[in-house]
């Protein structure tokens, strides 16, 4: 799973929510500096939108639109990564924010999302498009 968590390594497992070292998969350098170029783009856009300064508010609308280019390039990416392993691209959503309810429809395609409980905490899925977003 494609996601922004605490550490540099974007990769984790959907059901642990731990880090799955790119080194397991045996990701190709192109492929690795890919990753690290999107997770440093990604990570900047997350940092303004935490920032809550005159910049929170473009952020936040680059990181809720799947059409924006750090979505769509880590859409890509985590395609790229189905190849070795199945993976979802996290979908950012501001579950911190007062009166936050989770989506019910995928951001891209519009279909309801599916509960996928086997995990340390509720996930949504879209498994057209391989999205995962925060569960109730």
């Amino acid at each position: 799973m494609g996601m922004n968590g605490l550490s540099y390594n974007p990769i984790h497992c959907l059901r642990c929510n731990r880090e799955v070292p790119p080194e397991r998969l045996n990701l190709d350098r192109r492929l690795a500096d890919a990753i690290a170029d999107w997770r440093y783009t990604y990570d900047a856009i997350g940092a303004l939108e935490l920032a809550s300064g005159i910049y929170e508010s473009w952020a936040r609308a680059q990181l809720l639109d799947a059409d924006s280019p750090p979505n769509v390039e880590g859409r890509e990416i985590a395609g790229t990564l189905n190849q070795f392993c199945r993976c979802y691209f996290w979908f950012f959503q501001p579950d911190s924010d007062d009166g936050f309810v989770p989506r019910s429809t995928c951001p891209v395609c519009g279909d309801p999302l599916a509960l996928y409980s086997e995990g340390i905490f509720s996930q949504l899925l879209c498994e057209r498009d391989r999205l995962v977003l925060v569960g109730e």
